[in-house]
């Protein structure tokens, strides 16, 4: 994996925060997002680009001032890249406040992100991958 394809994936970021859109053509169109949540119900397997748009949509929909910091960028030895995200909002229903951080696990093939892994604990994402 390339520096460029890290810088790509914290510019995606940073303009997901600022204008709440997601560009997708980085992603494959066989892309598979693998979500795992306990916040609301958006856990399982999700396939194609708009997967990851509509799920993006509902956190969107259950959280205000959602945002995804990417905090650490790091390469596996596998070829995967690890982002460590700080999260944050606060429930538009509850009130209830989230401050957390969770990992991303993206595999790329051929310059085209084919899968996203969420992970809740940036320690599970790392030990998946042998980086503990």
């Amino acid at each position: 994996m390339s520096q460029e394809t890290i810088d790509r994936l914290r510019a995606n970021l940073e303009a997901f925060n600022r204008t709440g859109e997601l560009d997708v053509e980085d992603l494959d169109p066989s892309f598979e997002l693998h979500q795992a949540s306990s916040i609301i119900d958006t856990a399982g397997v999700f396939r194609g680009r708009e997967a990851l748009r509509d799920a993006l949509r509902e956190l969107q929909e259950a959280f205000e001032g959602l945002s995804f910091e990417g905090e650490r960028f790091v390469e596996a030895p596998s070829g995967e890249i690890v982002v460590v995200i700080h999260v944050r909002g606060r429930g538009r229903g509850s009130g209830m406040e989230i401050d957390n951080r969770i990992a991303h696990v993206w595999t790329y093939r051929e310059g085209k992100a084919v899968r996203l892994v969420v992970y809740e604990d940036p320690t599970e994402a790392l030990e998946a991958l042998g980086m503990n």
